[in-house]
């Protein structure tokens, strides 16, 4: 097999006799034995739908009175991952398919050789499914029904606050070229595409909702060669190439995002009292009319009586203007003209009101959001059970956390110098394995040693600790996983916001990340020159409150090709972590735009 090419083997078919439990529900309804003879065959209706509806098989002119197996005709699939002789960097050059029978249940015909049963179609690879009788030797009956297992999608919740998880649920994907990869769209910007290779058709994976109240609208689409196909319906029919799918129509749903609560802080600092508004100038209105109208009352009285009079009318205006001033300070702080930001830990509400006064911005309280999606692993290890040997604890570790290496097995007392493996070269001239001095250690008296260090920021991906020329089966082995981080969770528009990476790996499929800001792909970044470590910039925009920050896989190239470009959109984010070809993790962060 060229290497360079899409790999599609497809093994000879077996026979399942396990049938999945749960997955069937039949109910057998003999014809009647006064019926004519019929011309064998078995049709399903309807002949396409999604997984977990109801069909009917029917069969005739089968053998009377016998019990039949109904199996269908089924795949699985995987990643072809591999070098050339050209690019000796791992990539993924296709993918390899098996098919085999899977058995659904068994009927029984009645003596005109007919039978009829009900089946809840079983989760698989999206495609065209032929489903067949067979005899309890294993022979199978022809002819044979054909049934089209179409793709299907369910997105929850609807509705919720800004920073909301999505969670989308995919079933009936296919691994043939138009159909391996299905793209999310956000109100019309593209987020990424997801996969099911790994879960034979069904997948499923989280994002969020980002933007302002309102409704928003979400679409999924099939793609070749990415982002989207935004027309399938008009495309080339599957009879042309086992290659393509029949087209389905693209999936539409919308999400609300709702206001959130918020609970209204006061001002840091008072608002002073304000005369210009008509709250002051009624008092300021008041208190002169009573000075007046005093003065007035003052002067008609007999001189040995105004001194008193005088004293208690001044007391008694001085009292209205405290009173008064503090009707006003009351009214100006309420009737502030700031614009006032207020954020709960998990959302963002903005409220306003408007006057003539000011008031300062009071503190926001806000919990930044920062969770990883990590497929689940596994490290090969040294099996060497005796002699030199090293062993590291644990096996998966991120830049910077403390690992423990164990020795054993070599001359006691000895000064051994340790090396750190790492991979030197280019995606294009390949990579080459070479080992950095480390430190030097000295064994006990039992021949044995124990250390604590910090994982050296590096490529992500295996690396060996060794002594000497160990081999691979007995050095330690440590896996370096990615790690990001935020440099500011908030700030006004047009902060800067850096992620920063350490454990971007060296091959075709590990050295590139993809990076969306509000569920808007906005390019990519590779690791392969800088040893792992990748900073992106990012200007933060948009309206205050939350916004979403994503990292997400990717492959960075691959065959180019016509057949093979079907099978990974390059460069594009791979919203599916545990269907990439090397398992790599998705990051999700969220931002405070503040006032």
């Amino acid at each position: 097999m060229n290497p360079t090419r899409w790999s599609r083997q497809r093994p000879r078919a077996f026979v399942s006799v396990a049938a999945g439990s749960g997955l069937l529900c039949f109910l057998l309804m003999a014809a009647p034995s006064s019926a004519a003879a019929a011309s064998a065959g078995i049709t399903v209706s309807p002949n396409a739908a999604i997984v977990g509806a109801s069909i009917t098989v029917t069969g005739t002119g089968l053998p009377a009175s016998t019990g039949l197996t109904l199996q269908w005709a089924a795949s699985n699939a995987t990643w072809v991952v591999g070098g050339t002789t050209t690019t000796p960097t791992p990539q993924v050059t296709g993918i390899k398919i098996g098919t085999f029978q899977r058995t659904l249940g068994t009927v029984q015909t009645n003596s005109t050789g007919s039978f009829t049963a009900k089946i809840t179609v079983p989760a698989d690879f999206g495609a065209q499914h032929f489903i067949q009788a067979f005899l309890a030797n294993g022979t199978a009956l022809a002819p044979k029904a054909t049934f089209t297992l179409e793709p299907s999608f369910k997105i929850s919740p609807t509705s919720g606050p800004a920073g909301t998880p999505l969670l989308v649920q995919a079933s009936g994907l296919s691994d043939s070229l138009y159909s391996t990869s299905y793209h999310l769209y956000w109100d019309n910007q593209y987020v990424g595409y997801m996969t099911a290779l790994s879960g034979t058709g069904s997948t499923n994976f989280t994002f969020y909702a980002s933007g302002t109240p309102g409704t928003h609208y979400i679409a999924i689409y099939q793609g070749y060669p990415g982002p989207a196909y935004l027309n399938p319906q008009q495309g080339p029919p599957a009879s042309e190439t086992q290659s393509v799918f029949a087209p389905y129509i693209p999936y539409f749903t919308n999400f609300t995002i709702t206001p959130e609560n918020f609970t209204p802080q006061s001002s840091s600092t008072p608002a002073s009292f304000n005369v210009s508004g008509p709250a002051g100038l009624g008092a300021l209105a008041s208190v002169a009319v009573l000075a007046l109208s005093g003065a007035f009352f003052v002067s008609r009285q007999e001189p040995e009586r105004r001194r008193a009079i005088s004293t208690a009318l001044a007391a008694g205006v001085v009292v209205l203007l405290i009173v008064f001033a503090g009707a006003g300070y009351a009214i100006g702080t309420m009737s502030s003209s700031s614009h006032t930001t207020t954020i709960t830990s998990t959302s963002t509400v903005v409220s306003s009101a408007s006057s003539s006064s000011s008031v300062s911005v009071p503190t926001v309280a806000f919990a930044p959001v920062a969770t990883v999606d990590r497929p689940q692993i596994t490290v090969p290890v040294n099996t060497a059970t005796s002699g030199p040997r090293i062993s590291v604890t644990p096996t998966i570790a991120s830049v910077g956390d403390n690992i423990t290496v164990n020795g054993q097995g070599f001359t006691p007392n000895a000064q051994l110098p340790l090396v750190w493996t790492t991979r030197q070269g280019s995606n294009l001239a390949g990579y080459t394995l070479v080992s950095k001095a480390l430190r030097t250690v000295a064994a006990g008296s039992d021949g044995s040693f124990t250390i604590t260090m910090k994982v050296p920021p590096d490529l992500g991906g295996i690396h060996y600790i060794a002594i000497g020329n160990l081999t691979q089966h007995s050095n330690g082995t440590l896996f370096i996983q990615r790690s990001a981080t935020l440099s500011t969770t908030q700030g006004p528009r047009g902060t800067v916001i850096q992620v920063v990476m350490h454990g971007v790996g060296w091959d075709f499929n590990t050295n590139i990340v993809a990076v969306d800001y509000d569920n808007s792909y906005i390019g990519y970044a590779c690791g392969f020159n800088s040893g792992g470590n990748v900073t992106v910039s990012i200007v933060a925009s948009g309206a205050p409150g939350i916004h979403t920050i994503d990292v997400y896989p990717s492959v960075w190239w691959g065959p180019s090709n016509f057949a093979s470009q079907g099978v990974v959109e390059y460069r594009y984010p791979i919203l599916t972590p545990q269907d990439h070809p090397e398992l790599m993790p998705s990051f999700h962060f969220t931002f405070l735009m503040t006032s």
